[in-house]
């Protein structure tokens, strides 16, 4: 494997550590020394930092990826730099540590994307043997289904009557409050995840009662709550998407027990159902809607703080302003969701 940073001291320590731990390990300085490595020796995984002088990790995420997808790669990034983070993810970045990290977190990610890596082989291996002539097989798959996702969750948006801005803020709120929150690699996938289905069961919602013009009625207004158990059943139907399950299902849900499904409150409620619910209302209150128009920024945050401790818990919320002034309204951590016709 190849420990890739500038610093020296850090590429220094994690081979020393990797080495220990009985993996063949060598390192470079820069993207382009990488890649000569690349070209020359077989490498399993690469760990690389995000911000570099001359080409970036994300530059070299992409082109290690482009010549073989089953090379590993992890990224390391400033925890400010989170916006990085989930630029990686959607090139393909199998794990990501947020620095400073300890070095069993190094040793955990590195298990976990070995193993991944092995299962892509087997599972390669088995369409070969099958007589499965599609270019990257399951590697392929895995690689644009995030890409998928979006676009199905974008065009779903879009016939709900917002688009993929909307989507796009609610995801980036979402991970941005997740990461101030503590959350990092898997955790924040399966929240963004959650955040870019958490409407799917509307699908079972006609159209003419998502978007009319009036009042619901009590009929039309007891579908619409059923939405987050549908989606909730249509997610754990995929195991990609599973782990989505809580956020979709408990996005309604509310602090003081007020909201649906199920009517949890407090601790009851997973903490994806928390930052997906605040997101949600957060990108909501920001969106002109049949019955009111939108609210400015200045007044929708208002109205999280006036509901902090009784709709939302106070922790997710501190998180979210920690996110909003310095992560998730800056072009870095644009998630680029695709519009229903991409």
């Amino acid at each position: 494997m190849l420990v890739v940073d500038d610093e020296p001291a850090i590429t220094v320590a994690l081979a020393k550590k990797l080495r220990r731990e009985g993996y063949e390990c060598t390192t470079a300085s820069s993207g382009e020394e990488a890649l000569r490595r690349l070209a020359t020796d077989e490498l399993d995984l690469v760990v690389t930092d995000v911000r570099m002088p001359g080409m970036s990790g994300i530059e070299l995420l992409q082109e290690i990826k482009r010549r073989d997808s089953e090379i590993q790669v992890i990224m390391m990034t400033a925890y400010t730099d989170v916006g990085f983070a989930v630029e990686a993810l959607r090139h393909g970045a199998d794990d990501y540590l947020l620095k400073p990290f300890n070095l069993a977190e190094l040793s955990h990610s590195v298990a976990r994307a070995l193993e991944h890596q092995r299962l892509l082989r087997e599972n390669r291996a088995f369409h070969e043997a099958m007589g499965d002539d599609r270019e990257g097989g399951v590697s392929a798959l895995e690689r644009y289904c995030r890409q998928g996702i979006a676009a199905l969750a974008a065009a779903l948006e879009s016939r709900q009557g917002s688009g993929s801005g909307h989507l796009n803020l609610v995801a980036r709120a979402a991970v941005g409050t997740g990461a101030r929150l503590g959350l990092s690699g898997e955790g924040l996938k399966r929240l963004w995840l959650a955040a870019v289905l958490r409407d799917v069961g509307m699908l079972a919602v006609p159209e003419s009662t998502v978007n009319k013009p009036g009042p619901l009625d009590l009929e039309e207004w007891q579908l619409i709550r059923k939405h987050p158990q549908v989606g909730a059943r249509l997610v754990e139907a995929v195991p990609y998407l599973e782990p989505a399950r809580p956020g979709v299902l408990q996005h309604h849900e509310r602090w003081d027990g007020s909201g649906y499904p199920k009517g949890l409150a407090g601790g009851e409620i997973s903490l994806e159902g928390c930052i997906v619910g605040l997101a949600d209302a957060y990108a909501a209150m920001l969106s002109d809607r049949p019955h009111r128009p939108a609210k400015s920024v200045t007044e929708a945050v208002a109205e999280i703080d006036r509901c902090a401790g009784s709709l939302f818990d106070r922790r997710v919320v501190q998180a979210f302003h920690q996110a909003r002034e310095s992560d998730f309204e800056s072009e870095a951590f644009d998630l680029e969701v695709p519009g229903p016709d991409t």
